[in-house]
């Protein structure tokens, strides 16, 4: 809040930022991934593989957040809906027991409460997560060019090094912050599609495979600007 303040008040310069932590230092990021990446090639038998040293780094980390959404979009967000309908049908069904009706409200509002304050840290921290993994990727090509011979540097387009780092690294972190709902939406839609079936049988199934039918006619519609170009 005071850089805020401060901010309001008159134009900030460079020395009134914040000094970087030192877990966000490309220095400690970067000697991270190279030892990991180091170890890679000598217990790969020839086959490195960048996957695997990203994961040794930041493994737990993005686990443990992959964990959190777990916890939310199979348990708190998928009880959320399930409250909505039990409080509905109590009105519908004019219940003398009201109760049941507050207990179905305070459902509603505690599910809402949890999927607010898990979501939005479990989705800070997996940017976080995709951030640090951005710097050192970025830190381990700028010392591989460095290391470089003048021969072997003199054939590197210097384009293809900004390539790498303003767009592949950028790819990467795109595909890291969606990779979580790769395993999550499977398992998420077979429960809804469970849930569903209970309350209106076998039209839920068709329902859910309709959908699934689009998944690939979407991917087909992304590309179609690409064959155009």
């Amino acid at each position: 809040m005071p850089i805020f303040v401060k901010g309001a008040k008159e134009t900030l310069e460079a020395k009134d930022l914040y000094r970087t932590l030192k877990e966000h230092k490309s220095d400690t990021l970067g000697n991270k991934l190279c030892a990991s990446w180091n170890r890679e090639l000598k217990y790969c038998n020839g086959k490195p593989k960048l996957l695997r040293a990203l994961i040794r780094v930041f493994g737990w980390q993005f686990g443990f957040l992959g964990l959190a959404l777990f916890l939310m979009e199979l348990g708190v967000t998928t009880l959320q809906p399930m409250f909505l309908l039990k409080l509905i049908s109590y009105y519908v069904n004019d219940s003398e027991v009201f109760e049941k009706g507050y207990y179905y409200a305070v459902g509603l509002i505690l599910s809402s409460f949890f999927t607010m304050i898990i979501l939005h840290p479990a989705n800070f921290g997996i940017h976080h997560c995709c951030f640090k993994m951005r710097v050192a990727l970025t830190s381990m090509i700028y010392r591989k060019a460095l290391r470089l011979s003048k021969r072997a540097l003199g054939d590197t387009l210097s384009g293809h090094v900004v390539n790498l780092i303003s767009n592949d690294i950028a790819r990467l972190d795109n595909c890291a912050f969606h990779g979580h709902y790769l395993w999550l939406a499977p398992l998420q839609t077979l429960l809804i599609t469970f849930l569903m079936y209970r309350e209106i049988g076998i039209a839920a199934v068709f329902g859910v495979a309709f959908m699934l039918l689009l998944v690939p006619l979407s991917c087909i519609w992304a590309r179609s600007p690409q064959w155009c170009d």
